[in-house]
């Protein structure tokens, strides 16, 4: 990422340059949603369900290009005015801030929207973990930035190269911050002892969601039962299953025979809603639920000025959203409460922050990623293990055709069933109470940090 950032310092001050830069960035990151073709299980003609994809992907992408475009605008008439070999020392470190704190901003700002799925520090992970590891103290905004300034480290050596100017120093400076800083994350997540108490069954249903519509109640039924089956003869002390496996109308007539978390669509009033529902031993109904927030548009949630028909793109359009706290508290000691992302509320940092803040022991994720391909899976799971390092938190996966098992507090893979099988696993998840700075603190020491650096610059002039 840091040799592509430095294309776009390379291009700050070419408008064209910076919207060619973030609309390739996004085409390329979510060329996933180019799978929601075909729809004509939804009863969309081919070719009018691959013009529809075509322009949700193109939209997305242009969306992406005018948000760097913009960024680009801001560097150009406040940052770069001059040429960045004529700025002193000062000036330049405090542009080269203020402008990688500003996208940071950026990527928090849409975090809170449906509009956001992956950003820049995301993207440390897998490929370097140990850097990723200063998410304990700055989360994914301080990864965001670092990587920014780094590409502006390679693109300034360059400049000066081809300028015929010393970078001797300015390269081994350099080189020396980035081994510390990889260092210092190496050492924040170093692998803690871990125990093997409270086993968790993990249920990958392995049911795509084109097939969903055509799976009755009954068979639903026959197949909840027997992962249950399974996950006693495991000695598990919990199932957990994915998002949207249970209909609305589905209704045990036998007692559930394990503590049970699962995916399901609820009733609430004239509401439809999809939830984390919890089926206590003993029980035949749910007694506890988490709504999912975060809905994807014309998927999940239609504007009402699109509701001509209230489906949408899914087999379950018209769905309301729950609350935004991602804390839920249920009957169950030993795990409760957690921290709950359904989805692609994985992508909300801060709203899970807030529930490890407030006293989740563990993350639970919860998910539908079909009819997705393997690219949206690892995104997916860099997402997860980022969240994982941030709070010092195990992150159980449950997913319809993966990826399903348990991330590691430290962001390390401890177990992860195949893609597109039935399974169910057992993994044995930690509880951890300890917060981490960025859990502590989230980003208000940013804004603190943003605003000594505007002050430097404003004394450089």
């Amino acid at each position: 990422m840091p040799f592509s950032l430095m294309f776009l310092w390379n291009g700050i001050d070419k408008n064209n340059s910076n919207f060619l830069w973030g609309f390739s960035f996004v085409s390329l990151s979510h060329i996933w949603l180019l799978s929601l073709h075909p729809l004509t299980w939804l009863g969309i003609p081919w070719l009018v369900s691959l013009i529809i994809s075509i322009i949700i992907w193109l939209s997305c992408s242009l969306f992406g290009g005018f948000l760097v475009f913009s960024w680009g605008l801001i560097g150009k008439f406040l940052f770069f005015k001059r040429n960045c070999l004529e700025q002193n020392k000062f000036e330049l470190i405090a542009n080269v801030t203020i402008l990688s704190f500003i996208w940071a901003f950026g990527e928090i700002v849409l975090s809170q929207t449906p509009f956001f799925w992956i950003g820049l520090g995301e993207s440390l992970v897998p490929s370097d973990l140990y850097l990723a590891g200063l998410a304990r103290w700055i989360g994914a905004p301080g990864l965001t930035i670092i990587q920014l300034i780094f590409g502006f480290w390679i693109f300034f050596i360059c400049k000066r190269c081809k300028k015929n100017l010393s970078t001797n120093k300015i390269l081994l400076n350099g080189i020396y911050l980035i081994s510390f800083l990889h260092i210092v994350g190496f050492v924040l997540i170093m692998p803690e002892q871990r125990v093997l108490e409270h086993p968790v069954s993990i249920w990958q249903t392995n049911i795509p969601t084109r097939e969903k519509s055509f799976v009755s109640n009954e068979k639903m039924k026959q197949a909840f039962f027997n992962s249950q089956k399974i996950a006693i003869s495991q000695n598990a002390d919990l199932l957990l299953a994915p998002e949207g496996t249970l209909r609305s109308d589905f209704i045990l007539e036998t007692p559930s025979k394990i503590d049970t978390l699962i995916g399901g669509f609820r009733k609430d009033k004239r509401y439809l809603k999809s939830s984390l529902l919890f089926f206590k031993k003993g029980e035949k109904v749910h007694i506890n639920f988490k709504d999912k927030y975060r809905l994807v548009p014309l998927g999940e949630r239609v504007p009402k000025f699109l509701s001509i028909t209230k489906r949408g793109l899914s087999s379950v359009g018209g769905i309301e959203n729950g609350i935004k706290s991602r804390l839920f508290k249920f009957e169950k000691d030993f795990i409760s409460p957690v921290a709950v992302a359904i989805c692609y509320e994985i992508s909300d940092g801060i709203n899970i922050i807030n529930a490890a803040r407030n006293g989740s022991k563990v993350i639970l994720s919860i998910s539908n990623l079909d009819p997705y391909p393997p690219i949206l899976q690892r995104q997916f799971l860099s997402l997860a293990r980022l969240r994982s390092i941030e709070n010092n938190r195990d992150m159980i996966l449950a997913a319809n055709t993966g990826p399903s098992g348990l991330i590691r507090n430290d962001g390390r893979i401890d177990k992860l069933s195949s893609s597109n099988v039935s399974d169910t696993m057992l993994v044995f998840p930690n509880f951890f109470s300890k917060k981490t700075f960025y859990t502590n603190f989230g980003i208000k020491p940013f804004f603190i940090v943003f605003m000594v650096f505007i002050l430097m610059k404003r004394l450089t002039y």
